[in-house]
């Protein structure tokens, strides 16, 4: 943190040294605690100081292209047109849209106003000005006209191909408040999200969940719904082959394996599932301290209730942001 925050103190220096600017990054307690004790920015905080400064816009998720195409001969002056629509649906869920927050998180109660926070976010290179882009369902339709000419009284014919590019929606993870989670009525409404677990000195992100929604990571899945980190990171699990395997939101490493993930565009629910020697882990479940696990059976995560407090099967829904 201290190596962190001095860079930050030195680069300024420098600017202003260099080019005169009239920088007012002064490192308070405000900007200290948005900069937190990471060498790294966290990234609820980047999402939260644009969640203040930065405007969204929302952008149309299915697009309607028509294709005109006019035939014409020079003999008769005959027209004749026809009409090929191609529709791409992308099966986006209803997106909201909203405009920049105002609030001032509670880990940053050293700011002393609305203004000192926001200028404390442009310090850390989160400026005003700038736009989070996030699609929501609509129709944007596209013409193109082909004009063919011939010199005969003969059929002419033009085939037109279009390709589509595919949209890519943007969610949240939570525990869903439904019926069939009241064995984990604790954790419902609580957000996937990821926390550092070092083991034999090797760093991995263990799925978890927290009550805290600004907390929780984003998602991102295409149309072959599958589910991936919004940076494209896939989740992963320890492949022990035994009842139950903890998952990660990684790349693989050592004798992990990948762990797909989908989601369901139709009832927003997200699953996982891992076929392995023991069998398909599919169940969703979560330990008393928060961690997710995936379990082959009912019955193996009632037994693990004891000494890991699993409560489940549980169902996570996709929450549009």
């Amino acid at each position: 943190m201290r190596f962190f925050a001095g860079a930050i103190a030195l680069l300024v220096g420098t600017a202003v040294a260099q080019d005169g600017c009239n920088c007012n990054c002064q490192l308070d307690d405000c900007l200290q605690a948005l900069l937190g004790v990471s060498p790294f920015l966290a990234e609820p905080t980047v999402a939260d100081c644009r969640a203040n400064v930065w405007i969204v816009s929302t952008v149309s998720s299915e697009r309607v292209i028509t294709t005109e195409i006019a035939t014409a001969t020079s003999t008769n002056t005959v027209v004749e047109t026809s009409f090929t629509t191609i529709t791409v649906s992308t099966q986006s869920a209803p997106l909201q849209k909203r405009q920049e927050q105002s609030t001032i998180p509670a880990y940053a109660s050293a700011c002393t106003d609305y203004a000192h926070y926001t200028s404390a976010c442009g310090c850390i290179g989160i400026k005003e000005g700038g736009t989070s882009y996030f699609h929501r369902p609509g129709i944007e339709t596209v013409t193109y006209t082909t004009t063919v000419s011939a010199t005969q009284d003969l059929p002419t014919t033009t085939t037109a191909t279009v390709s589509a590019v595919e949209t890519q929606l943007h969610f949240k993870i939570r525990v869903a408040d439904v019926a069939e989670n009241d064995e984990a009525q604790n954790f419902k409404g609580w957000y996937m999200y990821t926390v550092d677990e070092t083991s034999n000195g090797v760093t991995s992100k263990r799925v978890a969940f927290v009550n805290n929604a600004n907390q929780g990571v984003i998602f991102r899945a295409g149309s072959d719904g599958k589910v991936l980190g919004g940076d494209g990171t896939p989740f992963a699990a320890d492949r022990t082959d035994a009842r139950a395997e903890q998952v990660y939101l990684q790349q693989p490493i050592a004798q992990q394996i990948l762990v797909e993930h989908n989601f369901d565009s139709g009832s927003k629910v997200v699953s996982g599932r891992l076929e392995a020697n023991a069998g398909t882990f599919s169940l969703l479940a979560i330990g008393s301290n928060a961690r997710m696990w995936l379990y082959v059976s009912k019955q193996a995560i009632d037994d693990d209730k004891p000494s890991l407090g699993t409560v489940g099967p549980v169902i996570l829904e996709a929450v549009t942001i």
